[in-house]
């Protein structure tokens, strides 16, 4: 009986000790689980902040033309700026990441591109223009590329809807700081006067004060319209220009996402340090067999290489050069030209989104045809809405060019990785760097085409590219498959020959 007690008893220590311990480890793994979450949320505000700056440099460039004094042909340099900023930043990120502190690299990115977009408004040269985006492509790459790594790191086999869910933060910044940068951009201002184009005495005149430092001569030179005769002229100014408000909100946004990686890393120490030890079992799936050659395989990595470099080049360019475009072609007002690039993000974001869901029910190869096919399309009912003047079709297929886009930079990827060949963070590198190659000339000539012959070559050039994306991923599919059904068929001959063998 006395045993009977004892063995008891030994047994509610040990269930009562184990109960304990079951208990502290749901108080660390909560801990922990807490600890990621504030360190997630730093993340994505610092990619908030990324999209914030960088959907500003389209609407705001009819602006930074005013404060450097160049035309489009040459202010189109800044893109190609941000892009080698972008190829140094994919290589720099992934090495500082790898080789530093984690949390001292994410606090030194936001604090310089903070700095870098606090200064944007205040360059008056073109080559301090040029240095300040420099700077701001190589912190963007160097974000994004450390923040997908630290997602995978930290979230392991769960870092896939987290990923899904930073792009979107990148898209809603993206979405809101064209909305607040409008109210501060420089106001069109006509007003009516003389001007005699050959004589160098200008009318007596006077306009009012536009908060301007340049003449009232120049500006009449540059920016008169001459009706019959050359004596009744409207001459346009532009008001004075408050642009450095919105970027010094994303000089704020990057601020507090470096104090609150701080903050963390002082009440909560290093998340890293919170980590388990032992990985999470990874379920590869080696049902997939690839079956196509190194030579093939070569052709069709340089194929979706190519797609990609059309697409990135295509988004880019529709979103940097679409502002110029409807102010200086359609006469938009700068209100509805922000309104219009929000549109953009808008029903990109959806797509983004909508994505998630729809490529549970159908295919990766029919996703890429659908919304590429989409974004083509968009282009052309923008072509058709611009000939015939139809402002509401303007707006459905600006929306129809964002949606069609959304999804267009992750699927190609995933389609590689599943059907030719590992997607390697070596491999996915190449693929950032041809595309950033790609992205820093083509901007340069569609912003020379405007400028120099016709502002509709914002609307052919989206429409090469587009279609040329569509073509090469039709190429691609279409030809994958008929390898596919070759080899199903070669695979299946060599059974049957087997079999006849062994009987």
């Amino acid at each position: 009986m006395r045993e009977q007690n004892d063995s008891t008893s030994k047994q509610e220590f040990y269930s009562s000790e184990t109960n304990e311990t079951v208990i502290e480890n749901k108080k660390t793994d909560n801990a922990a689980n807490r600890h990621r979450i504030l360190h997630t949320f730093c993340i994505f505000i610092s990619i908030f902040a990324m999209g914030w700056r960088n959907a500003l440099i389209g609407p705001t460039l009819p602006d930074i033309r005013i404060i450097i004094d160049e035309n489009l042909a040459t202010a189109s340099w800044i893109f190609t700026a941000k892009s080698l900023g972008g190829l140094l930043g994919a290589i720099c990120g992934g090495f500082a990441y790898d080789r530093f502190n984690k949390i001292g690299v994410f606090v030194v990115i936001v604090i310089i591109m903070g700095f870098s977009a606090a200064l944007t408004p205040w360059c008056y040269h073109l080559s301090a223009m040029l240095v300040v985006h420099g700077f701001h492509g190589i912190c963007a790459a160097s974000l994004e590329t450390a923040a997908t790594a630290d997602m995978a790191l930290v979230w392991k086999q769960k870092a896939g809807p987290l990923l899904q869910a930073m792009q979107f933060a990148l898209r809603v910044g993206a979405i809101i700081s064209p909305l607040v940068a409008e109210p501060f951009l420089a106001k069109t201002i006509t007003f009516p006067g003389k001007f005699e184009p050959f004589d160098s005495n200008v009318s007596s005149f006077e306009p009012p004060y536009l908060g301007t430092t340049e003449t009232f001569k120049t500006m009449t030179e540059k920016l008169a319209i001459k009706e019959e005769n050359n004596v009744n002229t409207f001459v346009t100014d532009y008001g004075e220009t408050l642009i450095y408000i919105p970027y010094s909100v994303t000089s704020l946004l990057c601020l507090l996402s470096a104090c609150f990686y701080i903050v963390i890393l002082c009440f909560y120490g290093s998340v890293y340090d919170t980590l388990n030890d032992v990985s999470d079992c990874e379920i590869s799936s080696h049902g997939n067999r690839y079956f196509l050659s190194k030579r093939m395989k070569y052709t069709f990595t340089m194929l979706l290489a190519s797609a990609m470099l059309l697409y990135i080049v295509c988004e880019n360019s529709f979103i940097g050069f679409l502002m110029s475009f409807l102010v200086s072609e359609r006469k938009w007002s700068k209100a509805m030209g922000s309104v219009a690039s929000s549109v953009f993000w808008i029903t990109f974001g959806i797509g983004r989104l909508s994505g998630i869901v729809i490529i549970k029910f159908i295919s990766m190869s029919s996703m890429i045809l659908i919304f590429s096919s989409t974004c083509a399309s968009g282009a052309v009912i923008f072509l058709l809405a611009v000939i015939f003047d139809q402002i509401i079709l303007e707006w459905m297929s600006i929306g129809v060019i964002g949606f069609g886009m959304s999804v267009l930079f992750g699927l190609p990827f995933s389609w590689l990785s599943k059907n030719v060949r590992t997607l390697t963070g070596k491999m996915a590198s190449i693929f950032f760097i041809f595309m950033c190659v790609g992205n820093m000339g083509v901007p340069i000539l569609i912003g020379y085409l405007m400028d120099k012959v016709s502002q509709m070559w914002f609307i052919y050039s989206n429409i090469f590219l587009s279609f040329g994306m569509f073509a090469t991923f039709i190429f691609a599919m279409v030809s994958f498959n008929l390898m596919k059904r070759v080899h199903k068929r070669s695979e299946k001959a060599n059974v049957m020959l087997t079999l006849e063998g062994e009987n």
